[in-house]
């Protein structure tokens, strides 16, 4: 006997094959194979099982977002969810659909930018726009999601649509960011509040594996958290429409500072000195502008060489 080790770590022991030689005839020898196959199996390793499915999914869409700017993509179990929430989540009538939790940083930000320049216009609703736009763009390209039934909802679906979603209590089940009852915000351990979550997609496959492990709630000291509760309190006598307010929120989470939102983008999302919309009309008169240098340029090459030839 002897044992081979094989890349998936499983052991074969493999019984030594017996020959037998038959020296009455000019012939090759007949080989006689007796094999006792013992597999030790630490990890399942079929490409058609549907832990390997679902892994296949999930990664196909963490590669197909992120390439968008939308680099928070995490599955977690629809039954976690659905006993937790009071809006339900939809599980297909199977026994545990899989929800994604789908958001972003700032690194969103240039495909944002890119977007508004492509359309040449600010809608009424740019960002809802944009990340409608972006989100069913992936999944309708992705073909590892076709075979199966969907569901897309966003953090801006109401209660009356049907299609509200608690997203915080998604992220908190997907093991991102742990939603604090106490202070009403969801806390990422690397981005702090500098973060957003868009949207979830309930997918018609059963849940594979063990939940996913729940975020650390300990984040904060209770003088941050207390400090946090006080902003958000005020914000919601504001009514939130104390910008600087809000901003305070933020800024009182110590963690994710180097995630904070810069230029352009702080400017859109905390209009205290131009308006949204103008930021991003600066946006479109900027790239028509160079669009406009461009065929410009183009336009005294091509006369340039019209000269050229003339006088040959």
């Amino acid at each position: 006997m002897k044992n081979i080790l094989y890349n998936d770590g499983s052991v074969e022991q493999q019984q030594q094959p017996t020959i037998k030689i038959d020296s009455t005839k000019n012939t090759m020898p007949q080989i006689n194979v007796f094999y006792t196959i013992i597999k030790i199996t630490t990890s399942f390793k079929n490409i058609n099982s549907p832990i390997i499915i679902m892994e296949q999914l999930i990664q196909s869409l963490k590669k197909d977002f992120k390439e968008k700017g939308f680099d928070i993509v995490e599955p977690f179990r629809v039954n976690d969810y659905n006993g937790a929430a009071i809006h339900k989540l939809n599980n297909f009538g199977i026994e545990d659909s899989t929800g994604i939790i789908i958001g972003c940083t700032k690194n969103f930000w240039p495909h944002f930018e890119q977007y508004i320049k492509r359309i040449n216009n600010v809608p009424k609703d740019p960002m809802n726009c944009f990340v409608i736009d972006t989100i069913e763009g992936v999944v309708g390209n992705n073909q590892f999601i076709k075979p199966y039934e969907f569901e897309i909802r966003y953090d801006f679906n109401s209660p009356s649509s049907g299609k509200y979603v608690h997203i915080q209590t998604c992220g908190h089940f997907a093991g991102v960011a742990s939603y604090d009852k106490d202070v009403m915000w969801s806390i990422h351990p690397t981005y702090g509040l500098w973060f957003v979550f868009r949207s979830c997609i309930i997918i018609k496959i059963n849940y594979q594996g063990d939940s996913p492990k729940l975020p650390p709630t300990n984040l904060l000291t209770q003088f941050e958290k207390d400090e946090m509760k006080r902003f958000t309190q005020i914000a919601i006598d504001e009514g939130w429409i104390n910008l600087e307010t809000r901003l305070k929120i933020r800024d009182a989470c110590p963690i994710g500072k180097e995630f904070r939102y810069e230029g352009n983008m702080f400017d859109y999302f905390y209009p205290l000195k131009r308006s949204s919309k103008s930021v991003l009309e600066s946006l479109i008169e900027i790239e028509n502008n160079n669009n406009n240098n461009n065929n410009n340029n183009n336009n005294n090459n091509n006369n340039n060489n019209n000269n050229f030839e003339e006088k040959k």
